[in-house]
């Protein structure tokens, strides 16, 4: 077994479907007043969703990664 070199690739189809099943998310409700007691909560991660779709830049990270032969 060798180590052989690669590059990381991901199709434009596959993150634009990523950003479309991302706006398709739906929300549960919230109980009121629990803020993380019963798991995750909301609105930290609607924020964590809103980065994913619309601010993090994935071929940046593809350029970074790739620059390691």
């Amino acid at each position: 077994m060798s180590i052989q070199p690669f590059q990381i690739d991901i199709p434009q189809a596959v993150l634009q479907d990523l950003k479309e099943r991302l706006a398709r998310t739906r929300w549960p409700d919230e109980v009121k007043g629990a803020g993380w007691d019963y798991g995750t909560n909301l609105d930290y991660l609607k924020g964590l969703v809103d980065y994913w779709q619309n601010k993090y830049d994935w071929r940046v990270q593809e350029a970074e990664l790739n620059r390691f032969n």
